[in-house]
């Protein structure tokens, strides 16, 4: 196992990752009536944070685990940078709800913008541990600096986003996610493109990635609760489908691509030394 883990690094964290999340979610499938929270952060603990550590420490020791955690405290990035990750998906999910529900949607926000923010700042803060602070760390923190090295960042965010969206296959399985696969999909990749352009400009900061994946759910949440209350069935449908946060991300991924001319600012940051080592995925 180690030598196929120092030969594939990669390849080892996707697979490992994924199994590792499922064996953890399993209870859930075979007892439904237990809580899912708690299995939530073990899946993402045991999963990529967990392969993410294995594959360094063997394939860069104790000192390439140090790169890695400290990184999770890496802060210097431009205030922009701090504005875009905290309220940007918040602002750009309104404005995409807006094009499909009405203006109406955003005189909600506006009437009720001094509750609105500080229930949001606490449901990005707080909702940090279901998931981004668990999964973050291994699909940008080890994964993307590597792909990206070999196979450029589109490739890299796309292959991300894909593997990133079957990871959750057992809440479908098990009923606790009901959003359409396609629009988690759609998602997934386009989150992916995101992250990977802020992680490009923020010297491969790990925070700023868990920020960004929280303040994402923190905005879905927040949304949920501005929504008019007499949506058609076919519109309130296409709102739990999870369509709205799958276009606005396709829309972001769309304008990066088009304004960084398909680089997503790709540049060198704290990636790890893995030109030597074989990176395809096989």
């Amino acid at each position: 196992m180690k030598n196929l883990i120092l030969r594939y690094p990669v390849n080892s964290f996707f697979a490992m990752a994924i199994l590792f999340s499922w064996i953890a979610v399993a209870p859930l499938l075979l007892v439904p009536a237990l809580p899912v929270e708690p299995f939530q952060i073990l899946g993402g603990l045991a999963g990529p944070t967990l392969s993410a550590v294995i594959v360094i420490a063997l394939t860069e020791g104790r000192a390439g685990l140090g790169r890695f955690f400290r990184r999770y405290i890496q802060v210097r990035a431009g205030i922009l940078w701090w504005l875009a990750v905290l309220f940007g998906i918040l602002i750009a999910i309104n404005l995409v709800a807006s094009a499909f529900l009405g203006v109406s949607i955003l005189a909600e926000f506006a009437r009720n913008i001094g509750l609105i923010i500080p229930t949001y700042l606490v449901t990005l803060v707080t909702g940090v541990i279901l998931g981004p602070l668990w999964e973050e760390p291994g699909w940008r923190g080890f994964a993307l600096p590597r792909l990206q090295e070999r196979y450029g960042a589109v490739i890299a965010s796309v292959f991300i986003g894909i593997l990133w969206a079957v990871w959750h296959a057992p809440g479908y399985l098990g009923g606790w996610m009901t959003s359409n696969f396609l629009a988690l999909l759609l998602t997934c990749i386009g989150f992916s493109i995101l992250a990977t352009w802020v992680y490009n400009n923020t010297h491969g900061s790990i925070l700023l990635m868990i920020l960004l994946h929280s303040s994402g759910n923190a905005a879905i949440s927040i949304g949920a609760r501005i929504l008019p209350t007499d949506l058609s069935i076919p519109m309130r449908s296409f709102v739990y489908a999870g369509w709205i946060p799958a276009i606005m991300y396709v829309v972001l991924a769309g304008l990066i691509l088009v304004f960084t001319r398909g680089r997503v600012s790709h540049q060198s940051v704290a990636a790890p030394a893995v030109a030597s080592r074989p990176l395809s995925i096989e």
